[in-house]
């Protein structure tokens, strides 16, 4: 849980204008051990998986990347966020992390679709999705509450052409 910690406090003012607004725990260990039980049970029940990205030298935490709302019958999609350390920017960590997260949810779990959406002057999040082969399918008004305030969001796609 330390590196959870730390990875967050070290990139408050970077990583806030981009989320929801963060609980006033979510910088004590405890918070990340009850996030890390419940991230456990929704991979468990096939409904979210969380990911973690890694330094290549060093190998510390500089990202988090997460396979949300995962939905079977007739639709197999999910949606996908992600966040990277403000130190970590421009290396090519997060479309790395993105190409292999898409693979995984295609490959093995079997899903036909990937959403992601972001804030329209994000223009790096925009770039990775188009480096990861994400393709712009809309525009949404006041999408998402993000730090407190509802923003308007890119919305883009990925569709599986192998899924069977």
């Amino acid at each position: 849980m330390p590196a959870l910690v730390e990875y967050h406090s070290a990139n408050r003012e970077h990583l806030q204008p981009w989320w929801p607004t963060w609980p006033p725990d979510i910088f004590e260990a405890g918070f990340w051990q009850a996030q890390v039980r419940q991230r456990r049970t929704e991979f468990v029940n096939g409904r979210a998986c969380a990911m973690f990205v890694f330094e290549r030298q060093g190998g510390a935490l500089v990202g988090s990347l997460s396979l949300n709302q995962i939905v079977r019958g007739a639709s197999h999609t999910c949606s996908i966020g992600y966040g990277l350390a403000e130190s970590a920017q421009g290396h090519g960590y997060m479309v790395e992390a993105v190409r292999a997260a898409v693979d995984f949810a295609f490959r093995d779990l079997h899903l036909h679709r990937i959403t992601a959406c972001y804030i329209p002057h994000n223009r790096r999040s925009g770039n990775v999705l188009r480096s990861a082969g994400f393709a712009v399918e809309g525009y949404a008004r006041d999408y998402l509450c993000i730090d407190g305030r509802w923003e308007d969001h890119v919305m883009t796609g990925l569709v599986n052409p192998e899924w069977a």
